[in-house]
Formats: C-alpha cells, structure tokens, sequence
C-alpha cells in the first residue's frame, strides 16, 4: 500500500496463472478549485495552487500563512497568504473519489471476494471485458472474464459507474455489444444513478 496525503494505493494479488495485480485509488477529500472566481479577484491559475492543495491535504490551519509565487502574463509576483481565505474563497471540497482497475484474472470465487471487497463503492470501476458470455468457457480457460462478469462484479461491489476494456480481437466491431453485455448485468434488478459503460481509455 502507498499512502500519500492526498492519495492512497492498494492493490491485491489475484489468479490469472500467475499473479496479476489489481489496483484502487482512493482520495481522502477532493479539492475543487474556482478558475472564475480567481480570475475575478484578479489571481492567475498556476502551479501555486498545487501547494495550496498540498497545504489543505497536510491538514494545515486556516491560519496557516505561506508565501507564493504567482505567475502573471509579463511578470512574476511574490505574495503571502492566509490558508482559510483561499480555501474559502476559491475552493470547495467534497467527498474523495475512488477508483478500482481490474485486468487479468478470470471469474472464481477467491478473485470475486477480492475483487468486491477492494472495488466496493468505486466511483468509476475499470474492468477487462475481452469475452462475451457465450464464450465463456474460453474465457475461463485463458484466466478471462467476460463482459457479463464484469457486469456482475461491479454491482457487487457497488460500484457507481463500470468502464470496461480490452476487448479480444475476435470482437473486432463488436464493442457496443460487449458494453450492452456489461451493462445489463451490471443493473439487473437495481435502479441506479446514469450508467456509462465506456471503452478502452
């Protein structure tokens, strides 16, 4: 596991012959920057923004006082701020994201608690889909899942949106099916907020 300030890292060991690997991201809070109402006070968008991220994750007080550098179109400006009147005025922040990466593993009991265990409450599951479901004995043999499968792992685990990949060569044209295949599972006999179910990022 990687813990960062801002973001932490986990990952499992599942079956696929030989162990693969799948991943979660997950953020503690996220922060939300206002461009519009920096450009209203007069304050350029830049890399000084990244620290004040950075200042909030680390939990600094609101009376936190730090120095920028701040980059204008002919000329480069030193000022000090007060942390609160920034997170106040040009931020929100909401809850942090998560988000599960699953490729190389067939669907079995061990991999399916894992998986739904690591990936619950994602907000977006990326998920391998290279077989359809009426090949799912090759699936199997080649330590695959298939659409459908990844269908029904994201709504076990409760994901909020599934985006499935890597599609065998043999479903050459045929990605649209493979998405209507994930999709389906993926909402049977729930009512959910819009599902995209997308390709290959």
């Amino acid at each position: 596991m990687l813990e960062e300030s801002h973001l932490t890292v986990r990952a499992i060991s599942l079956n696929h012959r030989i162990p693969s690997f799948a991943f979660v991201l997950e953020e503690p809070f996220h922060i939300n920057i206002h461009k519009e109402q920096l450009h209203q006070a007069g304050l350029p968008v830049g890399s000084w923004l990244k620290e004040v991220k950075q200042h909030i994750w680390a939990g600094q007080p609101d009376t936190y006082r730090f120095r920028a550098t701040l980059y204008f179109e002919h000329r480069k400006e030193e000022r000090e701020f007060c942390l609160g009147d920034i997170r106040r005025q040009f931020t929100t922040i909401t809850r942090g994201q998560k988000i599960a990466y699953v490729v190389d593993c067939r669907y079995d009991q061990e991999n399916e608690e894992k998986i739904v265990k690591l990936a619950h409450d994602a907000d977006v599951f990326y998920c391998e889909a290279p077989f359809l479901d009426q090949d799912q004995d090759k699936a199997q043999s080649r330590y695959h899942l298939t659409a459908k499968q990844a269908g029904i792992l994201a709504r076990k685990a409760q994901a909020r949106d599934l985006v499935v990949f890597h599609f065998s060569p043999r479903y050459t044209g045929l990605a649209e099916r493979i998405r209507q295949e994930a999709r389906t599972a993926f909402v049977e006999t729930e009512t959910r907020e819009q599902i995209r179910v997308g390709a290959q990022p």
